[in-house]
C-alpha cells in the first residue's frame, strides 16, 4: 500500500503539482509585465504588442478544444474591444462525456505548451548568428508572445472543471503503473 502511495504521490508531483506551479508562476509574470506596459504604453499600445501571444494563446485553446470535440461556437483569435478581451474561443461541450470534460483541463493550459513550442520553433529555425534584421523581428515576436502566457480567470475556471477527470486519470494511470509495472 505504501509503495502505490509513492507511485501515486510521485506522479501527482510530477504530472500536477510542479506544472501548474510553473503555469501558475509564468502567468503571473506575464500579467505583471503586461500590467506594466499597460501603464507604460496605454491598453492600445499593449495590446498591439501582444498581437503574436494573443493568436497563439487562442490558436492553441481552439486546436485542443478541437481535439476533445468541443463544438466551438465562435472565436476571435486578436481584437481591442473596450472590456480588455483581446481574444476568446467560446465552446460547447457535452457535460455527460468525461472525455470532453477532461478536455477542459488540457484545453485551459494549451496556450503555455503552444507558446512554448512557437518559442522554440522562432528560436530553433528563424535565429541566426550574429547580428540579423530576422533577429530583431524574432525578438520582437517574442516579447508578444511573452503577453500571451497570461492566463485569464475564464482559463482557470476551466482548468478547475477538469482537474477532477485530470486527477482520476492520474490515480488510473499510477495504479496501473503499479500493477503493471513494478
Amino acid at each position: 500500500m505504501t509503495d502505490w502511495l509513492n507511485t501515486v504521490g510521485e506522479q501527482l508531483l510530477f504530472f500536477f503539482i510542479l506544472p501548474i506551479t510553473v503555469v501558475y508562476l509564468v502567468g503571473s509574470l506575464s500579467s505583471y509585465l503586461t500590467d506594466q506596459l499597460n501603464r507604460w504604453l496605454g491598453y492600445a499600445l499593449t495590446a498591439i504588442l501582444s498581437f503574436f501571444g494573443v493568436v497563439i494563446h487562442e490558436l492553441s485553446h481552439l486546436t485542443v478544444a478541437l481535439i476533445f470535440r468541443h463544438h466551438i461556437v465562435s472565436f476571435c483569435l486578436w481584437q481591442i474591444s473596450d472590456d480588455g478581451i483581446l481574444g476568446y474561443v467560446n465552446r460547447e461541450y457535452n457535460p455527460k462525456s468525461y472525455y470532453q470534460r477532461l478536455g477542459n483541463f488540457f484545453i485551459s493550459l494549451a496556450p503555455i505548451l503552444g507558446i512554448c513550442l512557437t518559442i522554440w520553433f522562432l528560436l530553433s529555425f528563424g535565429w541566426v548568428t550574429g547580428w540579423h534584421i530576422r533577429n530583431i523581428i524574432i525578438i520582437f515576436i517574442l516579447v508578444s508572445l511573452l503577453l500571451g502566457f497570461h492566463l485569464s480567470q475564464a482559463d482557470w475556471q476551466n482548468f478547475w472543471r477538469g482537474t477532477p477527470f485530470y486527477l482520476a486519470l492520474i490515480l488510473i494511470i499510477s495504479t496501473v503503473k503499479y500493477i503493471f509495472f513494478q
